[in-house]
């Protein structure tokens, strides 16, 4: 299962469709405490996650979710505008495996998916 954590309806609905058709099961939040509450009860196999997001930011979810010991192995990668170099680097700092800029290149994205999870 493929977490996507956006808060833009538009941005996960094109991010399930695309994950979706590919055949993978995915789950959507719209906040980073959406998305922990999802974490708890099942844990992704990968998250897709957007920095820029109201309360929690994407930056302060990553940096929270790698410092626990029962999710710091989930691969997680940032689909973001906001895709400056420094952006970029401090996103794989806090331990992103991988960062996409919208728009983003579906085909890119897909092959990077298939790298880390096995359709279900």
């Amino acid at each position: 299962m493929i977490l996507i954590v956006d808060d833009s309806t538009t941005n996960q609905v094109l991010l399930e469709a695309i994950l979706q058709e590919e055949g993978y099961q995915t789950i959507t939040a719209f906040s980073a405490r959406e998305a922990f509450k999802v974490i708890e009860k099942e844990k992704p196999e990968l998250i897709l996650l957007d920095l820029l997001m109201p309360e929690v930011s994407g930056f302060d979810f990553l940096k929270d979710i790698k410092s626990k010991p029962t999710m710091s192995d989930i691969p997680v990668i940032v689909v973001s505008a906001v895709g400056s170099q420094e952006n970029v680097e401090l996103c794989k700092s806090l331990g992103a495996v991988e960062f996409f800029s919208k728009p983003i290149e579906i085909s890119v994205l897909i092959d990077t998916v298939k790298r880390m999870v096995a359709v279900s």
